[in-house]
């Protein structure tokens, strides 16, 4: 206090404030751009009824966290969900899709083929890190397996991945507890359609297991990320669930939008010292 800074000093300091304060915006920027939509027109393995309770209290959680979330209730909403993958496909934002059992055929109907280019395909492939979370039946099945195992193997460009195996064990793991303490406090997931850690290829890595079973080889919750790219979150697959889907969900996007906002900020933070130190 009272210390006269000198010119080069003062020019330094008010070069920090001012890059504090564009970094500051560039972290809202972030939480601005990412929006959430929840799909419950077309359900499977979990009644549509007992969908929209999760929805809803998702709705609720996401308003009160202060996360853009849009909820689409009926199965005519396709061209309504279409417009929202186009906007917000390389928005700069990371964007989540939460389906419970159906991927919407709006945005991914390939008639049981593999298929490329799909609007549904296109939303995790950007640098953006979008997410499509699934709960209950198996990951881009569809309804009457309009997708079958080709939904999942299309989306991941993967030819040979599946979710089988019936109630596998899946033991929360350190990781799982800290992004999801609601999941922690289960302590174990029965799941119908667990994730094939083993069957990862190419730039498809494991982001984040929060349940582990198998000797690690099979994992519901998982994240399992497409290098820069895009994720798929396959999140208690239960035929029936019972589990409190909307809290272990909430808490995943919730970490999804910290961690990478915290990434963000640190490196921009090491710019910002780096440009200061090459001026003085």
């Amino acid at each position: 206090p009272g210390e006269k800074l000198n010119p080069e000093e003062n020019k330094l300091r008010k070069v920090l404030i001012l890059s504090l304060a564009i970094m500051v915006v560039a972290i809202g920027s972030v939480f601005a751009a990412s929006e959430v939509v929840l799909y419950t027109g077309e359900t499977q393995w979990i009644t549509k009824v007992l969908a929209d309770e999760h929805a809803d209290k998702y709705t609720q959680l996401f308003k009160d966290a202060g996360i853009t979330s849009t909820w689409f209730k009926s199965k005519d909403d396709g061209a309504k969900i279409a417009d929202w993958i186009e906007k917000t496909t390389e928005d700069g934002g990371i964007d989540v899709m939460i389906l419970f059992g159906d991927l919407p055929p709006s945005i991914f109907d390939t008639a049981k083929t593999l298929s490329d280019g799909t609007p549904a395909e296109g939303f995790i492939e950007t640098t953006d890190g979008n997410a499509f979370i699934n709960h209950a039946d198996y990951m881009f099945w569809g309804i009457a397996g309009r997708n079958s195992e080709f939904g999942l193997q299309s989306m991941m460009d993967i030819d040979d991945i599946v979710m089988w195996d019936d109630n596998t064990a899946c033991t929360v793991t350190a990781k799982g507890k800290e992004i999801s303490p609601t999941l922690g406090d289960l302590g174990e997931i029965l799941s119908d359609r667990p994730f094939h850690v083993d069957q990862l290829k190419g730039d498809w890595k494991v982001e984040a297991s929060l349940a582990d079973g198998k000797d690690g080889t099979r994992a519901d919750p998982i994240i399992v990320r497409d290098g820069d790219k895009g994720r798929v979150i396959p999140c208690v697959q239960i035929n029936g669930p019972t589990e409190p889907l909307a809290d272990i969900g909430f808490e995943i996007v919730s970490w999804l939008l910290n961690s990478n906002t915290a990434v963000e900020s640190q490196d921009k933070l090491s710019v910002i010292w780096a440009n200061l130190k090459t001026r003085k």
